[in-house]
């Protein structure tokens, strides 16, 4: 089973392995990319995608009035806590493996969230 949405706030050199996780019409968003830019084959990653009809959009919150950001938040926080949002957990780790759970984020090896528990 794949995603319909990916929203990625990464991005990096492992962003064009995402459509591989997407169902048929999906959409990644890209709306951060601390990891860096995507590779320059991008492109041709996103191009194959569209046999499959999905779509690729990016997201600046720049282009959004505070008051819009703030409405949004809220939004979000509220949706939360009527358990409408889901998060993907790759991993839960004892604390204690916090060394452990970065290596993996930096090699690629996570998609979605690592937990951290005490």
């Amino acid at each position: 089973m794949g995603y319909d949405v990916i929203i990625d706030i990464v991005a990096g050199k492992d962003m064009p392995s995402f459509f591989d996780r997407l169902n048929p019409n999906g959409r990644m968003v890209a709306v951060g990319a601390v990891a860096g830019q995507p590779p320059a084959d991008f492109g041709t990653k996103i191009m194959a995608a569209f046999q499959k009809s999905m779509s690729f959009a990016a997201f600046s919150a720049a282009t959004v009035a505070q008051a819009d950001l703030r409405a949004v938040r809220s939004e979000q926080f509220a949706a939360a806590n009527r358990g409408e949002i889901e998060t993907v957990v790759h991993e839960v780790l004892p604390l204690d493996k916090a060394v452990l759970a970065h290596q993996k984020m930096a090699a690629g090896e996570v998609f979605g969230r690592i937990v951290l528990t005490p």
